[in-house]
């Protein structure tokens, strides 16, 4: 009997996850398939094994899906092959395999793959890809998905967008906007109108963390208000909230504790209307704080808090509308009448709730209430220290502050010989060229003023 052929490939109408051996024994054919759970284009290593012997043949798949078919009278003859070995495609015009193949062994001999794609048109050695050089170009969480003749970054999992995920996603609240997204929704619907739909969303079932990221960015003039607030259907819950003065306050309640646990950022007026982030990270009782260019601080729970947050439900931005328990100081100091600024960038652990409120091709359970306005206006937070407000002129309460001339300094030209840059606020040159105007740059405000001579 001869083997008219032996044939793997995927199945045209589930091509991403089956795999088909057939061979042809003298005038009959036989087929096994497998199916797999999951997609089988998941840039992942899968093991494909066959075999055909006098009683059966078999077809596995990773070492666990199998498919056993009994051969026939005829198969029972020593098989004798004739023709050629192909590998990823049989002939022109075919849809060949795309993608890596390694460990190719049939009857104990081990074919060099690699030595062959040498002199092969359109195959290379290895299986590095394209994502193994561009792969740094997906930022911010970004994941590199290989293409035929390329790649993209998928950045579902980010609050960023873009073809690198390097795009901020934002929206300008007016007064009274919120934004809700539910990780563990209530048996009924939410009271809040444009609900998005379900379909396609993996909804988290009930998650009690042991530690947890946010990060996001703001913008506001408007004090005193809620930023983020996370609840649960416990009293457990996390919050940033902006104090009266403008000042940064983190609260976190995690049970055990008759008061929550809350961290004052007291040094800066943070209401001032510049770009500001913020990366709060906790692993147990160890909270880290980043915020803008400062150093990390490190913050830990009392030992009688819990190190749980228990049953994890909610996220509102600018403001609170929650049905269940909620610490009465937070709604009473804060959440009247609520935040009206730019948010951007916010998200916690892997869910971007701006972003899903923002892109309506993104199916998601998040609502929205009030005017909420797409705006990149936090996409510049600071990246050079600020002047303290003491002696900062630009600053309100430093309205009026003295900078001392120690005229030792400088040389009989006026010219400082220490410093290109006096005061530590700008630094600037007359030129007799273009109009004749002064150049300023003001590091706080980072942009280049032209001033015409007579405006000042």
């Amino acid at each position: 009997a001869l083997w008219n052929s032996i044939t793997f490939k995927c199945e045209e109408d589930s091509p991403d996850s089956v795999v088909l051996f057939s061979f042809g024994i003298g005038t009959e054919k036989m087929e096994l398939s497998v199916r797999s759970p999951v997609p089988l284009n998941n840039d992942q290593w899968h093991r494909v094994e066959a075999e055909k012997n006098i009683k059966e043949a078999v077809l596995q798949l990773n070492g666990q899906h199998r498919m056993v078919r009994p051969t026939t009278v005829q198969g029972h003859a020593k098989p004798e092959l004739y023709s050629d070995l192909y590998v990823g495609k049989t002939g022109a015009g075919q849809r060949g395999f795309l993608g890596c193949m390694r460990a190719l062994k049939i009857n104990g001999v081990t074919f060099d793959l690699e030595e062959w794609a040498k002199g092969t048109p359109g195959v290379n050695p290895g299986c590095q890809g394209h994502c193994n050089s561009y792969r740094m170009h997906c930022r911010n969480g970004g994941k590199c998905v290989e293409h035929y003749n390329g790649y993209s970054c998928d950045c579902s999992l980010t609050a960023y967008d873009g073809p690198f995920c390097t795009d901020d996603v934002g929206g300008y609240f007016e007064t009274g906007t919120l934004v809700r997204y539910d990780l563990l929704p209530e048996g009924g619907p939410f009271a809040l109108r444009d609900v998005k739909s379900l379909s396609g969303v993996g909804v988290s079932s009930e998650a009690n963390l042991t530690q947890e990221e946010l990060v996001f960015s703001f913008s506001t003039y408007s004090a005193p208000s809620i930023l983020v607030y996370i609840s649960s259907r416990t009293q457990d819950y996390l919050a940033v909230v902006l104090r009266h003065n403008g000042t940064l306050q983190i609260r976190y309640s995690l049970g055990g504790l008759t008061e929550p646990y809350t961290i004052d950022v007291d040094h800066r007026n943070m209401a001032n209307g510049q770009p500001h982030s913020v990366n709060i990270t906790r692993n147990l009782r160890e909270i880290r704080l980043q915020l803008d260019h400062y150093p990390v601080s490190t913050y830990t729970l009392p030992e009688a808090s819990d190190t749980q947050f228990t049953l994890v439900k909610s996220i509102f931005l600018g403001k609170v509308f929650e049905t269940g328990q909620i610490d009465p100081i937070l709604i009473e100091r804060y959440n009247t009448p609520g935040f009206m600024g730019c948010l951007s960038r916010v998200q916690f652990n892997s869910v971007a709730p701006l972003k899903a409120a923002l892109r309506s091709s993104i199916a998601a359970p998040v609502s929205t209430h009030g005017i909420l306005v797409p705006s990149n206006c936090g996409a510049s937070p600071l990246t050079i220290s600020p002047m303290a407000s003491a002696r900062d002129p630009w600053h309100i309460e430093g309205a009026g502050a003295v900078f001392n001339l120690n005229e030792d300094k400088f040389s009989g030209d006026g010219v400082d010989r220490n410093s290109a840059v006096i005061g530590g606020m700008f630094s600037f040159k007359y030129t007799r060229i273009l109009s004749r105007c002064f150049c300023l740059y003001d590091w706080k405000m980072h942009r280049l003023m032209h001033i015409k001579r007579g405006d000042v």
